[in-house]
């Protein structure tokens, strides 16, 4: 069957020079008829989807006088013409455009989206970064994906992911939700290795890779006969704590703190009345830990139902400082902040080269309950954090759950505002430069690709492979 994706490829105004805005306005509007094909052509977007169905697409293209164009593996024509290409899932194919004497070759990327791809928006009002950002699914249709910042879908695999990341040297993970543990994957699709947690289940809201390869994750641990009574629970409770752990590539367990030694009942704090009525297959859910983030000899590491984030010691299991939640001794006195409750049921807390430290502060259940992504600086010597940065979105008045906030080399931001909210780019005086909604759906996370770790065309090529594959 074939379908009429209606592909009117305008290869007005193509040069061997870099076609700027002004320069297509001046020379034609390239033009896409499609209603299926996304984003809307423009000379310098060069990937692109389409919704196919598993069914042969019919593509026109128009290539003025002085240009020729060739579709898929047909040869270059000129003129007004069309040619079906023959598409299942997962397949792509090239619109290529060549000025008639010049050997430059421009080449736009098309790929068919699976039937169940799930359903999103894209708008874009100012440039975007990052350049590739990843994200998952976590309702129906499951799948691992990355984004580039036109809003196409360059690369994904069907999987049960939970916090899909590209990691420095271009493999992506995930925590998969099937087999129950952390994967490592080629951008073809073959496994480099399983990561998990040693002597305890794995927590599966985070995983980092330290800088001599180890990875930092967490597991849950289970505590039986804990007097909770104090805080209107049983006087004989189980209860949910956790661990963290450092591991090496083939599974040895380098690190490990477990937050009972800790952290004590009372910083659970004003979430002791939802979690007593709210008992999880571990218990009372007292800390939920939720990311870790190396950082030197120690790790910063969020529990959402401690309203806290912590740097830990690794050497000494030393709590170095703390900042929100209930008042300790290594409590950080938060300056310039307007919220005197800094942060509530938080994800995501991060380190950035220059000492600073981001959370996605969902505010959940507090009086003002407006989510902001935040940078502090910590000043160890006298004790404090002093606010920085701290971006909003009117269309946003509440998280609660899920999310994240990542402050980028360009000093934008990339933010998850949480459960069945947007994905959006924002600059540094909080404009947006983006908005993505999955609408029916939501990721954990959105994670940014950095620069160097990947290209388009390596993400082209693994899903190439993958299609071949597919189709053996």
């Amino acid at each position: 069957m074939v379908s009429t994706a209606l592909v009117i490829v305008g290869l007005l105004g193509l040069s061997a020079a870099p076609v700027t805005t002004e320069a297509s306005r001046a020379h034609g509007q390239a033009r896409f008829g499609a209603a299926s094909l996304f984003p809307k052509f423009a000379p310098n977007t060069h990937d692109y989807v389409v919704r196919c169905r598993n069914r042969s697409v019919t593509v026109r293209a128009h290539a003025p006088r002085g240009w020729k164009a060739a579709i898929g593996d047909h040869p270059y024509r000129r003129g007004d013409f069309s040619e079906v290409v023959p598409l299942v899932a997962g397949q792509g194919f090239t619109v290529a455009a060549r000025h008639v004497g010049r050997p430059r070759v421009d080449l736009y990327h098309v790929r068919c989206l699976p039937k169940d791809f799930p359903k999103y928006t894209f708008t874009r009002t100012r440039p975007v970064s990052p350049r590739f950002f990843a994200v998952d699914m976590e309702y129906f249709s499951r799948y691992a994906i990355v984004f580039d910042n036109h809003g196409a879908p360059i690369w994904w695999h069907r999987v049960a992911a939970h916090g899909t990341q590209v990691l420095p040297d271009g493999t992506v993970a995930w925590f998969d939700q099937t087999s129950k543990q952390f994967e490592i994957r080629r951008l073809n699709g073959s496994l480099v290795r399983a990561v998990n947690t040693v002597g305890q289940p794995p927590n599966p809201h985070d995983l980092q890779l330290t800088g001599n390869g180890d990875y930092l994750l967490g597991a849950y641990v289970k505590q039986s006969h804990v007097d909770a009574s104090a805080y209107g629970g049983s006087s004989d409770a189980d209860v949910g704590n956790a661990e963290l752990q450092e591991v090496t590539p083939g599974g040895g367990l380098i690190w490990d703190w477990k937050s009972q030694d800790h952290i004590s009942l009372a910083e659970t704090g004003r979430h002791w009345p939802r979690i007593i009525h709210h008992i999880t297959r571990w218990g009372y859910d007292i800390a939920h830990w939720n990311s870790i983030e190396p950082a030197g000899g120690s790790v910063i590491a969020s529990f959402r139902h401690l309203d806290a984030v912590y740097r830990i010691d690794k050497s000494t299991g030393r709590i170095v400082w703390k900042l929100g939640g209930r008042t300790t001794p290594r409590s950080l006195r938060v300056l310039h902040d307007p919220n005197h409750y800094p942060l509530g049921a938080q994800h995501d807390a991060r380190l950035l080269p220059d000492g600073t430290v981001t959370v996605f502060d969902n505010r959940t259940s507090l009086t003002n309950r407006k989510p902001r992504a935040v940078r502090y600086r910590i000043n160890r010597r006298r004790g404090t954090a002093r606010l920085l940065s701290s971006i909003t979105d009117p269309i946003v008045s509440k998280s609660n759950c899920c999310g994240s906030a990542r402050r980028l080399p360009n000093r934008d931001w990339l933010i998850d505002w949480g459960k069945n909210k947007p994905i959006a780019g924002y600059q540094p005086n909080g404009k947006r430069t983006f908005l993505f909604d999955f609408k029916s759906n939501f990721s954990y996370r959105a994670e940014p690709v950095l620069p160097g770790a990947l290209s388009a065309r390596d993400l082209r090529q693994g899903m190439d492979a993958m299609a071949r594959a597919r189709l053996r």
